[in-house]
């Protein structure tokens, strides 16, 4: 959690700094990027949680999603992260919902912090990459992971935390 607190301390600044700035889009980059990259971590956090799962209160985890995680191979990438979660809808979204698929997007650009884009995802130029839409997307992706976990899958037998 000290790791999470200390990107979260960051994105306050990079937000301050953009404020400051004039929304400078040249911040979409590294905001974009680190917010991803906490919610990865935090997916798998969560998917950690189910796997050592044992006699705890895991509120409104069923035995079939264990057994569904427990079959399958540990992994940090987003890239199966992504699946995962949604094969089991554990971000308790409608059908409808694009979250998913606005994760998988997000995923892919923020993979373009290597800069030279070696899959020639289009557009090829970053700076129509990291858009304010991507960089709002990401926000958005954001407060529906955290409100899913802290809301439908609260640590520790604590209270929700209202997002």
């Amino acid at each position: 959690m000290d790791n999470v607190n200390y990107n979260f301390e960051i994105l306050e600044v990079l937000y301050a700094a953009k404020k400051v700035n004039s929304n400078d889009p040249l911040f979409n980059k590294p905001l974009i990027i680190l917010i991803m990259s906490i919610i990865e971590c935090t997916l798998y956090d969560f998917i950690s949680r189910i796997l050592q799962y044992s006699s705890d209160s895991f509120p409104n985890i069923t035995q079939t999603i264990i057994s569904y995680f427990r079959s399958s191979s540990e992994t940090d990438e987003l890239k199966v992260l992504i699946p995962k979660i949604q094969s089991q809808n554990l971000l308790r979204v409608p059908p409808a919902d694009s979250i998913y698929t606005d994760l998988e997007r997000l995923r892919k650009v923020r993979n373009r912090v290597h800069i030279q884009n070696k899959y020639f995802m289009k557009p090829p130029d970053e700076h129509d990459v990291f858009t304010e839409m991507e960089l709002i997307r990401a926000q958005q992706c954001f407060a529906k992971v955290y409100d899913a976990l802290c809301n439908v899958y609260p640590r520790w037998k604590n209270q929700t935390i209202p997002m």
